[in-house]
């Protein structure tokens, strides 16, 4: 890491409170907030508190940080402004492409096994709703590229019309081969919509060299930003084969009050925005846009991964404990996962947090505990988690601890 790396680093964690008191090690399901995005947060309350939300000045500083905030995105995302929708969340996103799409009964719609809900069920209910046939490809955290991208080959035939899946699994912690998916995909007549829910943040996105249909992000995991808020890409020449699933004024390109004219909107990105959204939550997404932007996206994706090289060095001499996540550089991530054999993974994440002010999650599909590294965690944070995860797999949790902890489960 450079010296330069090293010092920006470092002004992200003194900006990042809970790095004061807590190993905060949970970026995937929701980021640690910065002050200054909680300073955007504030000033725009402020703002609206002493003009007024529909004054003409906050109208105004409402509709230049709209337009910075879609710039930003666009560029994160290696996209034009007028490809991007503002959401409620990646799930929201996902919807609105998958149900957006005319699907008939005996398409076929192909997943993985490795998916969040979030995504899993919207390709569920295409098969229960729609009459689609569901494919589910079998992927295992040690699959490499070419091993994933065979099993997407025998999934996807001429009859697939969508290919849903994550870029990064949230589950296995591994980055998927996106572009050699989306192009067998859109060889074989197939749309492809991403659940980027794990890679806003995180990994460099590039939806134009991609070559993907939709890609749905959230504001609330690696960028840090407020929850309550997602991103759309819609490719520009596919936005009119996607119907918005809500609709309000936006989804009209004219319409009279009699009952009569009525002509949908179909072009413009902008249908899939049903009404007002939180203004200070908006304002906070900015910030956190732009301080990932000013970070350089390969320099953050280059850390995360660097201190998951070091967690596996860590974790790798535990006896009792193996590492689920990839281990290989082609798909290794920010996130680290790992399994302590005898010990119960929801109640060692929250063991952690009660012990050693350790914040981090269980994944029960496999049995294991993920740790999410982001740029304001450090080294240290990483060799104090792997020593107390040392003496449970040594010991066991405590009986008093395990007692409470149950109790409070099953309550």
């Amino acid at each position: 890491m450079s010296d330069a790396d090293a010092a920006r680093w470092a002004e992200r964690r003194a900006q990042t409170p809970v790095t004061r008191d807590y190993a905060y090690l949970n970026a995937g399901w929701i980021g640690a907030m910065s002050l200054p995005v909680a300073d955007a947060m504030r000033a725009q309350i402020d703002l609206e508190l002493t003009f007024g939300a529909t004054s003409r000045h906050a109208m105004d500083e409402r509709m230049a940080m709209n337009t910075r905030l879609r710039a930003s995105a666009a560029r994160m995302l290696g996209a034009e402004v007028e490809e991007i929708a503002i959401t409620g969340n990646t799930t929201e996103g996902v919807n609105i492409a998958v149900n957006g799409l005319a699907l008939e009964p005996g398409d076929g719609v192909v997943t993985s096994s490795v998916e969040h809900p979030g995504g899993l069920i919207p390709a569920y209910y295409t098969r229960s709703r729609r009459g689609a046939e569901l494919r589910v490809v079998q992927v295992a955290a040690a699959d490499g590229p070419g091993a994933m991208l065979e099993a997407f080959d025998r999934a996807i035939d001429d009859r697939t019309k969508l290919v849903l899946f994550s870029e990064i699994s949230y589950s296995t912690g591994q980055l998927m081969p996106l572009g050699a998916i989306v192009e067998l995909a859109h060889a074989r007549g197939a749309s492809v919509v991403v659940d980027g829910a794990q890679t806003a943040g995180h990994v460099p996105v590039d939806v134009h060299a991609l070559g993907v249909d939709a890609y749905a992000v959230p504001s609330h995991k690696w960028l840090c930003g407020p929850s309550g808020l997602g991103l759309l890409y819609v490719r520009r020449d596919r936005i009119a084969d996607f119907d918005p699933i809500k609709v309000g004024g936006r989804a009209a390109a004219s319409f009279d009050y009699d009952g009569n004219a009525f002509e949908p909107q179909r072009d413009a990105i902008t249908k899939f925005e049903v009404s007002t959204m939180s203004s200070p939550s908006l304002a906070g997404l900015a910030v956190a846009i732009d301080q990932y932007n000013e970070a350089g996206h390969q320099a953050v994706w280059d850390r995360m991964r660097a201190l998951n090289r070091y967690a596996e060095q860590c974790f790798d001499r535990i006896e009792g404990v193996t590492v689920t996540s990839p281990t290989r550089d082609d798909t290794r991530t920010g996130l680290f996962l790992f399994r302590t054999e005898g010990v119960d993974a929801q109640a060692l994440a929250a063991w952690l947090q009660a012990e050693g002010r350790i914040i981090c999650r269980s994944v029960k599909q496999f049995e294991s505990v993920r740790l999410s590294f982001h740029v304001y965690n450090i080294e240290e944070e990483i060799d104090r988690t792997a020593a107390l995860v040392a003496r449970a797999a040594s010991a066991g949790l405590p009986a008093d601890f395990l007692a409470s902890f149950q109790a409070a489960t099953e309550a």
